[in-house]
């Protein structure tokens, strides 16, 4: 389930994954989020799947927020705001002191979540060919 709905997650954005390896990132979703690194949350409504979020350790004291998605149909009912609680939990619970992440200006809704939870806008800390792409991180 996991992996279909990273994917939806792909599809969804429209546009290549190939530069984050992506297709090997599914292939290797239980190392790279692992419990004692990280964990994916997901979020269903009766017997569907509409969501996912992910953490994953770039080193001892940084993690990543990857893969936060909720389908179109379910958007703008908190989902993404309980999605993204649960990931600070995680991470804090892991004991990293700073989260980061990268989203796409065109993601407003997205950005201004982030922003409430304290998410400032950041240098790069990795190549991202898309030219609307945005980094932020918050301490932990």
């Amino acid at each position: 389930m996991r992996q279909s709905l990273f994917t939806e997650y792909a599809d969804w954005l429209k546009i290549d994954l190939c530069f984050q390896n992506f297709n090997e990132e599914l292939k290797q979703l239980k190392n790279m989020y692992a419990p004692n690194k990280g964990g994916i949350v997901l979020c269903k409504i009766d017997d569907e799947f509409i969501g996912c979020s992910a953490i994953r350790k770039i080193d001892d004291e940084i993690c990543e927020l990857k893969r936060m998605w909720v389908n179109p149909g379910f958007q703008q009912k908190g989902i993404g705001e309980k999605l993204l609680q649960e990931c600070i939990k995680i991470a804090n619970q892991l004991h990293y002191k700073l989260i980061r992440l990268d989203t796409l200006q065109r993601l407003e809704p997205a950005i201004k979540l982030y922003i409430k939870y304290g998410f400032v806008i950041t240098t790069p800390y990795y190549k991202n060919p898309n030219a609307d792409v945005v980094y932020m991180q918050k301490e932990l």
